[in-house]
């Protein structure tokens, strides 16, 4: 594990402490989590909707034009 030191607004660093407390768990164990979650929303974010599979809901009635599709996914 690497150690580093971060400067933060003294207030999130009361709050932090303040959930440690409640919690039962070190402000340190809260800050891993909540670096953590953020870099998987981050990798999350970055994913195309190509990377979805597709969902195997049936033929198509109709084809679509790419215009059709766009307004209809837009509400025009």
């Amino acid at each position: 594990m690497k150690s580093i030191s971060v400067h933060v607004v003294g207030h999130a660093y009361d709050e932090f402490k303040s959930i440690a407390a409640r919690t039962g768990r070190p402000v340190a164990e809260l800050i891993r989590e909540a670096m953590a979650q953020y870099i998987e929303s981050r990798r999350r974010a970055g994913r195309s909707v190509l990377d979805i599979p597709p969902h195997a809901s049936g033929a198509l009635r109709a084809r679509w034009t790419r215009t059709e599709l766009l307004d209809e996914m837009l509400g025009r």
